[in-house]
Protein backbone atom coordinates (compact mmCIF):
# COMPACT_ATOMS: atom_id res chain seq x y z
CA UNK A 1 0.00 0.00 0.00
CA UNK A 2 2.49 2.48 0.34
CA UNK A 3 4.33 2.24 -3.32
CA UNK A 4 0.65 2.94 -3.96
CA UNK A 5 -0.37 5.75 -1.48
CA UNK A 6 3.22 7.63 -1.72
CA UNK A 7 1.66 9.16 -4.89
CA UNK A 8 3.20 12.52 -4.72
CA UNK A 9 7.17 12.25 -3.47
CA UNK A 10 9.70 9.50 -4.08
CA UNK A 11 10.33 8.20 -0.83
CA UNK A 12 13.63 7.57 1.10
CA UNK A 13 13.68 4.41 1.05
CA UNK A 14 15.26 2.56 -1.93
CA UNK A 15 12.86 0.32 -3.80
CA UNK A 16 12.71 -2.21 -6.85
CA UNK A 17 11.30 0.04 -9.08
CA UNK A 18 13.77 2.55 -10.91
CA UNK A 19 13.47 6.06 -9.79
CA UNK A 20 11.98 7.08 -13.45
CA UNK A 21 9.69 4.40 -13.68
CA UNK A 22 8.18 4.98 -10.02
CA UNK A 23 7.75 8.75 -10.84
CA UNK A 24 5.97 7.70 -13.98
CA UNK A 25 4.20 5.29 -12.32
CA UNK A 26 3.17 7.50 -9.18
CA UNK A 27 1.67 10.62 -11.46
CA UNK A 28 -0.50 7.66 -13.40
CA UNK A 29 -1.50 6.45 -10.03
CA UNK A 30 -2.60 10.20 -8.73
CA UNK A 31 -4.37 10.97 -12.24
CA UNK A 32 -6.47 7.62 -11.76
CA UNK A 33 -7.24 8.28 -7.90
CA UNK A 34 -8.04 11.89 -8.76
CA UNK A 35 -6.06 13.50 -5.91
CA UNK A 36 -7.40 16.97 -5.26
CA UNK A 37 -4.86 19.95 -4.52
CA UNK A 38 -5.53 19.74 -1.21
CA UNK A 39 -4.91 15.66 -0.53
CA UNK A 40 -1.36 16.48 -3.19
CA UNK A 41 -0.34 19.01 -0.83
CA UNK A 42 -1.04 17.20 2.38
CA UNK A 43 0.87 14.39 0.74
CA UNK A 44 4.13 16.58 0.12
CA UNK A 45 4.17 17.59 3.64
CA UNK A 46 3.91 14.40 4.79
CA UNK A 47 6.25 13.18 2.68
CA UNK A 48 9.03 16.30 3.14
CA UNK A 49 8.03 15.19 7.00
CA UNK A 50 8.82 11.14 6.43
CA UNK A 51 12.30 12.24 4.55
CA UNK A 52 13.42 14.72 7.75
CA UNK A 53 12.48 12.05 10.12
CA UNK A 54 14.26 9.44 8.17
CA UNK A 55 17.31 11.97 7.57
CA UNK A 56 17.73 12.53 11.66
CA UNK A 57 17.50 8.80 12.61
CA UNK A 58 20.09 7.75 9.68
CA UNK A 59 22.14 10.53 11.37
CA UNK A 60 21.90 8.48 15.17
CA UNK A 61 24.95 6.94 15.70
CA UNK A 62 24.37 6.42 19.41
CA UNK A 63 21.52 3.75 19.44
CA UNK A 64 21.37 0.06 19.03
CA UNK A 65 21.33 -1.16 15.71
CA UNK A 66 18.37 -3.51 16.61
CA UNK A 67 16.48 0.01 18.11
CA UNK A 68 17.21 1.99 15.20
CA UNK A 69 15.62 -0.71 13.02
CA UNK A 70 12.21 -0.76 15.50
CA UNK A 71 12.49 2.66 15.23
CA UNK A 72 12.94 3.07 10.65
CA UNK A 73 9.81 0.18 11.29
CA UNK A 74 7.93 2.45 13.65
CA UNK A 75 8.41 5.89 11.30
CA UNK A 76 7.35 3.37 8.33
CA UNK A 77 3.77 2.35 9.63
CA UNK A 78 3.15 5.59 10.72
CA UNK A 79 3.52 7.18 7.38
CA UNK A 80 2.00 4.44 5.69
CA UNK A 81 -1.06 5.07 8.27
CA UNK A 82 -0.81 8.96 7.31
CA UNK A 83 -0.70 8.64 4.13
CA UNK A 84 -3.72 5.90 4.18
CA UNK A 85 -5.71 8.30 6.39
CA UNK A 86 -5.74 10.62 3.23
CA UNK A 87 -7.09 9.19 0.78
CA UNK A 88 -11.13 8.61 0.07
CA UNK A 89 -13.12 5.05 0.58
CA UNK A 90 -13.34 5.19 -3.52
CA UNK A 91 -9.58 6.11 -3.91
CA UNK A 92 -8.97 3.21 -1.57
CA UNK A 93 -10.96 1.02 -4.14
CA UNK A 94 -9.46 1.91 -6.55
CA UNK A 95 -6.28 1.45 -5.35
CA UNK A 96 -6.92 -1.99 -4.12
CA UNK A 97 -8.65 -2.44 -7.57
CA UNK A 98 -5.06 -1.52 -9.38
CA UNK A 99 -3.58 -3.96 -6.92
CA UNK A 100 -5.66 -6.65 -7.92
CA UNK A 101 -5.32 -5.72 -11.89
CA UNK A 102 -0.99 -5.63 -11.25
CA UNK A 103 -1.22 -9.10 -9.55
CA UNK A 104 -2.87 -10.74 -12.35
CA UNK A 105 -0.56 -9.12 -15.17
CA UNK A 106 2.16 -10.39 -12.93
CA UNK A 107 0.79 -13.73 -12.64
CA UNK A 108 0.09 -13.62 -16.72
CA UNK A 109 3.70 -12.58 -16.58
CA UNK A 110 4.98 -15.37 -14.95
CA UNK A 111 3.06 -18.29 -16.68
CA UNK A 112 4.20 -16.75 -19.86
CA UNK A 113 8.11 -16.78 -18.69
CA UNK A 114 7.40 -20.29 -17.64
CA UNK A 115 6.38 -21.09 -20.96
CA UNK A 116 9.34 -19.50 -22.38
CA UNK A 117 11.14 -22.24 -20.18
CA UNK A 118 9.77 -25.08 -20.66
CA UNK A 119 10.46 -24.47 -24.32
CA UNK A 120 13.90 -23.12 -24.11
CA UNK A 121 15.03 -25.68 -21.79
CA UNK A 122 12.92 -28.54 -23.52
CA UNK A 123 11.35 -29.38 -19.93
CA UNK A 124 9.18 -32.53 -19.49
CA UNK A 125 5.68 -32.45 -18.59
CA UNK A 126 7.02 -33.65 -15.15
CA UNK A 127 9.47 -31.07 -14.59
CA UNK A 128 7.15 -28.14 -15.52
CA UNK A 129 4.43 -29.78 -12.85
CA UNK A 130 7.51 -29.79 -10.47
CA UNK A 131 9.02 -26.68 -11.41
CA UNK A 132 5.29 -25.23 -10.90
CA UNK A 133 4.84 -26.73 -7.30
CA UNK A 134 8.25 -25.45 -6.29
CA UNK A 135 7.58 -22.06 -7.72
CA UNK A 136 3.88 -21.73 -6.00
CA UNK A 137 5.79 -23.30 -2.24
CA UNK A 138 8.67 -20.53 -2.17
CA UNK A 139 6.00 -17.73 -3.54
CA UNK A 140 3.51 -18.55 0.06
CA UNK A 141 6.97 -18.27 2.10
CA UNK A 142 8.60 -15.32 0.80
CA UNK A 143 4.89 -13.75 1.04
CA UNK A 144 5.16 -15.24 5.02
CA UNK A 145 8.34 -13.83 5.54
CA UNK A 146 7.47 -10.65 4.04
CA UNK A 147 4.16 -10.30 5.97
CA UNK A 148 5.60 -11.31 9.12
CA UNK A 149 5.46 -8.06 10.93
CA UNK A 150 7.47 -8.89 14.74
CA UNK A 151 10.08 -10.00 13.07
CA UNK A 152 13.34 -8.03 12.41
CA UNK A 153 14.75 -7.27 9.06
CA UNK A 154 17.95 -8.97 9.47
CA UNK A 155 16.43 -12.24 10.18
CA UNK A 156 14.19 -11.94 7.43
CA UNK A 157 16.89 -11.68 5.03
CA UNK A 158 18.78 -14.20 6.25
CA UNK A 159 14.82 -16.04 5.64
CA UNK A 160 14.93 -15.11 1.99
CA UNK A 161 18.49 -16.16 1.67
CA UNK A 162 17.54 -19.19 2.96
CA UNK A 163 14.73 -19.65 0.93
CA UNK A 164 16.56 -18.44 -2.19
CA UNK A 165 19.45 -21.14 -1.80
CA UNK A 166 16.69 -23.76 -1.54
CA UNK A 167 15.18 -22.97 -4.50
CA UNK A 168 18.74 -23.20 -6.16
CA UNK A 169 19.38 -26.78 -5.25
CA UNK A 170 15.38 -27.58 -5.93
CA UNK A 171 15.74 -26.64 -9.04
CA UNK A 172 19.11 -28.63 -9.41
CA UNK A 173 17.47 -31.73 -8.19
CA UNK A 174 14.95 -31.34 -11.24
CA UNK A 175 16.72 -30.14 -14.24
CA UNK A 176 19.43 -32.42 -15.72
CA UNK A 177 23.27 -31.10 -16.04
CA UNK A 178 22.22 -29.97 -19.93
CA UNK A 179 19.87 -28.20 -19.10
CA UNK A 180 20.95 -26.25 -15.79
CA UNK A 181 24.02 -25.38 -18.56
CA UNK A 182 21.52 -24.13 -20.90
CA UNK A 183 20.16 -22.24 -18.19
CA UNK A 184 23.16 -20.60 -16.93
CA UNK A 185 23.64 -19.38 -21.00
CA UNK A 186 20.49 -17.89 -21.72
CA UNK A 187 20.15 -16.21 -18.24
CA UNK A 188 20.53 -12.26 -17.98
CA UNK A 189 21.99 -11.04 -15.46
CA UNK A 190 20.18 -8.93 -13.33
CA UNK A 191 21.89 -5.54 -11.26
CA UNK A 192 22.23 -6.29 -7.74
CA UNK A 193 19.85 -3.78 -5.66
CA UNK A 194 19.74 -3.08 -2.24
CA UNK A 195 16.28 -4.09 -0.56
CA UNK A 196 15.14 -2.75 2.53
CA UNK A 197 12.13 -5.30 3.65
CA UNK A 198 9.49 -4.04 6.43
Amino acid sequence: MLAMVTIVAAQAQEERVPQKQKTYRDKMMAEKIKLSDEQKQKAKTLNEDYRKKMDELRKKDDILVKDWRNQMTELNKKHREDMSALLSKEQKAQIEKSKVERKKMAEIDANARMEKMKLRLDLSDDQMARIKKQRSETLEKRKAIHENRYQDMTKKRVEMKTLIQKNKENMRSILTAEQLKKMKETRKPMPRKRRVLS
